[in-house]
């Protein structure tokens, strides 16, 4: 189980790099009428992604709790899917660039390893009483668990500042104030 926390912790900077970067500084996602649907892909994974970290970081799940983990993986990887079929016209005119494919790749590659490790280290967990076992004899230093506790308030902060920016982008143009950006809904057409 110490794998999994290992390379969901791996994957955070990557995925922090996504959305402070792209969501949030160089195409403003959240202030987009056309983003809107994949706005709320990153807002669930943006809930998903630490609260699945957090279980496995907790204890070792067993019994409905190792079941719980692994629906919060497969929400995760159907949720990581709709944003990349979404991506391409949310963006237009502009595209995807390629270093935030590469981002996604790298997130995405990483979430498939950890939840196969989950699978692997836990599946004798499945059937046992429910319970988030303690780690005890963890071959993993102890400053790692308060990095790990760390990296999640990170995650669920950056959360709801996403969160926030949204419903205020929303808000406003409930309110007759329109979009806060000035680009076409589409391309234009020569």
């Amino acid at each position: 189980m110490e794998l999994t926390l290992i390379i969901l912790l791996s994957a955070a900077p990557i995925g922090a790099f996504d959305v402070i970067y792209y969501h949030l500084w160089k195409f403003r996602l959240f202030e987009r009428p056309e983003s809107f649907k994949e706005e709320i892909t990153h807002i669930l994974r943006g809930l998903l992604a630490p609260t699945l970290g957090g279980i496995v970081l907790i204890g070792r799940p067993a019994g409905l709790w190792f079941w719980v983990v692994v629906a919060l993986f497969a929400c995760d990887t159907i949720n990581s899917l709709v944003d990349v079929m979404l991506e391409p016209a949310s963006r237009l005119p502009r595209t995807v660039p390629p270093l935030e494919l590469a981002s996604h790749f790298i997130g995405t590659t990483s979430t498939g390893a950890a939840w196969a490790v989950f699978m692997l280290s836990g599946w004798g967990t499945r059937s046992l009483p429910n319970a988030l076992m303690p780690y005890t004899h963890s071959f993993l230093p102890s400053w790692f668990f308060p990095l790990a506790f760390g990296t999640l308030f990170a995650a669920y902060s950056l959360l709801f500042f996403e969160a926030f920016l949204f419903t205020r982008a929303i808000l406003r143009r409930r309110s007759g104030a329109g979009p806060l950006m000035n680009l076409p809904a589409k391309a234009p057409v020569s």
